[in-house]
């Protein structure tokens, strides 16, 4: 059943951008999608890492996508907020292949059961923050739908651990009108190399 997506504003059809946060993480990234997006819509900037090994142990995995039926453009991603309120089996109605066993994807060739999460955001370098991520349950594969709350409860800890930022990341701060995490939504995730991952954001500045 397919559930009609309240939560995304309508896209003009002229407003389509084919830039992505995460391209500059890795010169061989390619962005997965074009993407039209509301003008109050910003992606997460995120830096290069700074160590990222000069060759692989195992070969990228694809990245994950996270996608609400009847959303009005591909790629606008899910309110992690949303993610974290509603029940797994509204999310299930909610989340595009939801049920998806997307854990055994993310393995890569060497088989990892965990994966590193890395948050990078303007203005808390200082806050550079791995969450560890299990994507096998004893049940199998974590799913598309476990896999997205998880990655919105490790943005949770991250805001509540922040303090105020450096002066050139004023826009991207937390708290004091600034940035809430309602306002964020969890779009993709994408294999920077081996067990480390970065996730595609977008905000809603409205």
């Amino acid at each position: 059943m397919s559930y009609m997506n309240p939560l995304h504003p309508p896209v003009p059809s002229n407003s389509h951008s084919s830039y992505t946060a995460l391209a500059g993480a890795c010169s061989t990234y390619q962005p997965p999608f074009t993407q039209a997006m509301p003008p109050t819509y910003r992606r997460l900037p995120q830096a290069p890492l700074s160590k990222v090994p000069t060759s692989r142990r195992s070969p990228p995995c694809p990245t994950i996508m996270f996608e609400l039926y009847g959303a009005p453009s591909h790629g606008l991603g899910v309110p992690m907020c949303e993610l974290l309120a509603r029940s797994g089996s509204a999310l299930e109605r909610m989340l595009v292949s939801a049920n998806d066993g997307v854990g055994a994807q993310m393995s890569g060739s060497l088989g990892f059961r965990r994966i590193n999460l890395k948050i990078l955001w303007p203005g808390y370098e200082h806050f550079d923050r791995s969450y560890p991520l299990d994507i096998y349950t004893p049940a199998g594969p974590l799913t598309r739908r476990q896999l997205a709350v998880q990655v919105a409860r490790a943005f949770a800890r991250f805001i509540e651990v922040c303090h105020p930022p450096a002066h050139h990341g004023a826009s991207w701060r937390f708290g004091n009108g600034g940035i809430g995490f309602n306002r964020l939504m969890l779009s993709a995730l994408w294999n920077v190399y081996d067990d480390v991952w970065l996730a595609e954001v977008i905000i809603d500045f409205r």
